[in-house]
């Protein structure tokens, strides 16, 4: 074969080769890679507990301290189908703790200890405090969903020493109260300065129903 025309057939030749090569090399760059991002699209990583409620106490105590309510253990999702729980959720395992300006924990109560089932959140909220038997330790009460009605509150309160503790109510496990100042939260409405009064309708009556619980030093009793 001609010299002059040897040379560009090999020239072509080998461009063709590299050319093929270099295209199965990017194929299956492009393979793993999309493999690589079906495995992972869909996760989140989470480093650390979720704070639902974070709550400066320096306007209560004038101590840089904070109230935080976090699920240490559970699942977020979200659920857009009509229902009471619509939305992004959170449910699973809580804990309530009380840390200082540093994040460093004061005192903590295991939700699960308190409850006997897992709680649900939807948003995040603020804590509602107040003083409801006259100790001048600051109370606050956690809800949730009970029907459409109303919702299930648990009362608990912050000790001078900052143990956090639940208060008891005799023969009640929760208070289940329609009207309400929040849904994860609510203040409730003081009678005096020991007792307070709660307020929800009773579909079998047609009506509202009030109680009043007055502290007797050691738990609120029903009036």
């Amino acid at each position: 074969m001609n010299k002059k025309i040897y040379i560009p057939v090999l020239a072509f030749v080998i461009i063709i080769i590299l050319s093929s090569s270099f295209h199965r090399v990017n194929e299956n760059a492009s393979i793993n890679y999309a493999v690589e991002n079906e495995d992972t699209s869909s996760a989140i990583t989470v480093l650390s507990p979720m704070t639902l409620s974070n709550n400066d106490m320096y306007p209560l105590y004038g101590e840089n301290q904070y109230l935080r309510l976090q699920m240490v253990k559970g699942k977020y999702y979200e659920d857009w189908s009509p229902s009471p729980y619509m939305g992004t959720i959170w449910e699973g395992y809580f804990v309530i703790e009380l840390v200082d300006d540093l994040g460093n924990s004061i005192s903590q109560i295991d939700l699960s200890t308190v409850y006997n089932e897992a709680l649900i959140f939807t948003s995040a909220f603020e804590i509602e405090f107040d003083d409801y038997n006259n100790d001048g330790d600051f109370d606050f009460t956690i809800g949730q969903y009970a029907s459409s009605n109303g919702r299930s509150y648990k009362l608990f309160t912050i000790r001078k020493d900052g143990k956090i503790d639940v208060l008891p109510i005799k023969d009640n496990s929760s208070l289940f109260i329609s009207n309400t100042t929040g849904y994860y939260s609510t203040k409730l409405t003081k009678k005096t300065d020991t007792s307070f009064v709660i307020k929800y309708y009773d579909n079998s009556l047609a009506m509202d129903i009030e109680n009043v619980f007055e502290w007797n030093g050691t738990e609120f009793y029903r009036k």
